[in-house]
């Protein structure tokens, strides 16, 4: 703030002096003050710049690492989506197996009382059957005196075990087939419960993961807008630097006019009229398109496309390809050429009459603060420096130091 009205208090001096006639000596004296206040804010606003620079990379770093935090929540939430459905799967497969089980169970019942039945019909058969015979019970086989009823009884004795042993096969191969596959089943069963604790398991961990992605995510998130807040801020206090500058640069040139003027009256050798051919390349307010591309996007509000705020686009972005020309709108003298913050690569020209044109996010940069130019000279070539999203050309007019719409001017 005192550095401000410093710099107010410069202004009003400046305005008193150019309202008045004064020595040579004043004149200087005023010159070197200026000077210093150019000095000095040049010195911020590099510091500025500076800054600026730096944020720019980190805002890059922190979008970069948000993307891949974001990339790493959704494949993890993919992965438990996964898990469920797999669960989902195995558990009706369970499900199933344990009704086969029930099922088997069934059948080895109905088998054992099919058994029991078969054997019971067994022994009534044989028992009606040596009854019809005439003899009085089973037992006469072993009782019998006569050769002809022992051999009856050792027959139908014979036909009794027969039948049984029979039934007990069947019995026996349907016991062991249907123990066979409820062991295969029950083998099933556990290898399933296994699959089924094992997926539950890996559904927990992966959530987790889940949740801490997020939680990283979100604090990638804030870090990011903390630091697009922040730039935006640098990016107004260099835009006031300019301003200042350009204000300053402006007094600058009256001082040295008025003192040119005074050793010319002084010296009584040229006319005074001969001071003001300089800004001849702008007073039709008409510039040289820098490259030939299309606009793509316009001077004024919009969203950014790589921070996602809404803010102020002082420029143009026009159409181009990498390593395309870009060329001086006119003439004038090159008062930066470096990086500069959000806007990459970038050359400012001064053309004079409170005229200053910006041209950034350059690959190459082909001239050197402090070289004239003319209209037309090629200074750069086409990039995507900086905040940017692609090759493209973003240009600038600035008139007193304020933003204006360029597209008026070509």
């Amino acid at each position: 703030m005192i550095r401000r009205l410093g710099f107010l208090a410069l202004v009003v001096a400046l305005l008193t002096v150019s309202a008045s006639p004064v020595s040579a000596g004043e004149l200087d004296r005023e010159l070197s003050k200026v000077k210093d206040q150019i000095s000095g804010i040049r010195s911020e606003m590099n510091e500025a710049t500076a800054q600026q620079s730096e944020l720019s990379a980190r805002l890059v770093d922190a979008l970069d690492l948000l993307e891949k935090a974001e990339t790493r929540v959704r494949a993890a939430t993919t992965k438990v989506e996964r898990i469920e459905r797999e669960l989902t799967v195995r558990e009706q497969d369970l499900a199933d197996v344990r009704s086969r089980l029930a099922e088997t169970f069934a059948a080895l019942a109905e088998t054992r009382a099919s058994r029991d039945e078969a054997r019971s019909e067994a022994e009534s058969w044989a028992m009606d059957a040596y009854m019809g015979g005439g003899a009085a019970q089973p037992s006469i086989a072993f009782s019998a005196t006569a050769i002809v009823d022992v051999s009856v009884g050792v027959a139908y004795l014979d036909v009794l075990t027969d039948y049984s042993s029979s039934a007990a096969d069947r019995y026996q191969a349907a016991v062991e087939r249907e123990a066979s596959e409820e062991a295969q089943i029950e083998d099933l069963e556990a290898t399933i419960v296994a699959d089924v604790a094992a997926l539950e398991a890996t559904k927990q961990e992966s959530a987790m993961l889940a949740g801490d992605l997020e939680a990283t995510r979100v604090a990638l998130a804030d870090e990011y807008e903390a630091q697009a807040t922040l730039l935006d801020e640098v990016e107004v206090a260099v835009a006031e630097f300019e301003g200042e500058l350009a204000s300053l640069g402006r007094e600058e040139a009256s001082i040295r006019r008025k003192i040119a003027e005074a050793a010319a009256a002084a010296a009584a050798t040229k006319p005074r009229s001969s001071s003001s051919a300089g800004s001849s390349s702008t007073g039709s307010g008409r510039l040289l398109r820098p490259i030939p591309g299309a606009i793509e996007s316009g001077f004024g509000m919009r969203v950014h496309p790589i921070t996602g705020k809404t803010r102020m686009h002082n420029g143009l972005d026009m159409h181009g390809n990498s390593g395309d020309p870009i060329r001086a709108a006119a003439d004038g003298k090159v008062i930066f050429a470096g990086v500069k913050g959000g806007y990459g690569n970038a050359v400012m020209i001064d053309h004079g009459g409170g005229m200053v044109t910006l041209y950034a996010h350059q690959s190459k940069l082909l001239v050197k603060e402090g070289q004239r130019v003319d209209a037309g000279d090629v200074i750069g070539l086409i990039g995507s420096t900086g905040l940017s999203t692609g090759p493209h050309l973003h240009f600038e007019v600035r008139i007193n130091g304020a933003p204006v719409d360029a597209a008026k001017y070509l």
